[in-house]
């Protein structure tokens, strides 16, 4: 007698009519809460409680990416709050190449597969396109779209969405004060068009394992310290956009100072 097969966590559905390649998967809304403990501050803090189901090559990268980090550096890492069934969108600081990997470590983690929003650019050598696909990296800004639009679709259609707010990677030189670059505003637009909630995440560290400019760095003397955390999230109801921007900045800038 035949096994029945289990049922797909993710499943493909066709796009709607007119709408851009980002929203081409809808996952699940069954969550399956973690029944481990949920410690904060250690390396990868493991399946949140607002888990969602996920693909398989996600989380086998998700894997490689968190055994890569461990030999290049130490990671600890915050856990995820309980965000209930409200779309998400995660706002992060841009230091390094290596953000990328960082990201997906801590996501498939969480086993909360938020999905990145990249440079247009970066798809267009295929090779580079075929790698960022199966991360669940959507192309921003470019064929037609922008990354608003496409932002919200992905909301819509169930996802998660992350965004490095600075728009590019910014140089220790170019840095203010607080330690991140001036912010753009679209992840504002995308909230407010989606009613999501923002919570914002900082790297810190990230750019020592992989500076900018440069190749990713052996840890021949000791392996850096690499500081994921997350902060509160919070909703742009009753908030004018200066408001939001100060509230995700002031929370990021803490964090990095405590990093």
């Amino acid at each position: 007698m035949r096994r029945p097969r289990a049922p797909s966590g993710c499943r493909h559905v066709r796009p709607r009519q007119g709408t851009s390649p980002a929203a081409r998967y809808r996952p699940d809304r069954n969550r399956t809460p973690s029944s481990t403990p949920y410690d904060a501050r250690v390396a990868y803090a493991g399946v949140s409680s607002s888990a969602l189901p996920t693909t398989l090559p996600y989380r086998l990268w998700g894997r490689l990416f968190r055994l890569a980090s461990h030999l290049l550096s130490r990671v600890t890492c915050d856990p995820l709050p309980d965000l209930g069934d409200r779309p998400v969108v995660f706002v992060a600081n841009h230091t390094s190449f290596s953000d990328i990997f960082y990201a997906v470590a801590v996501l498939s983690s969480w086993r909360y597969p938020a999905r990145c929003l990249v440079r247009y650019s970066y798809f267009t050598p295929a090779i580079v396109g075929r790698w960022l696909r199966p991360l669940l990296c959507v192309p921003a800004g470019g064929g037609g779209t922008d990354a608003v639009t496409d932002g919200v679709e992905i909301l819509e259609a169930g996802w998660p969405i992350a965004v490095m707010v600075e728009g590019r990677i910014i140089p220790p030189h170019q840095r203010a004060e607080d330690g991140m670059g001036e912010f753009r505003d679209g992840f504002i637009t995308i909230a407010r068009k989606a009613d999501a909630a923002i919570v914002p995440i900082t790297l810190h560290n990230a750019d020592r394992v992989w500076p900018s400019g440069s190749w990713p760095r052996l840890p021949f003397r000791g392996r850096p310290k690499v500081t994921v955390k997350v902060g509160t999230p919070f909703s742009t109801d009753g908030l004018v956009e200066c408001e939001v921007m100060a509230e995700a900045r002031g929370q990021m800038a803490a964090m990095l100072a405590t990093s």
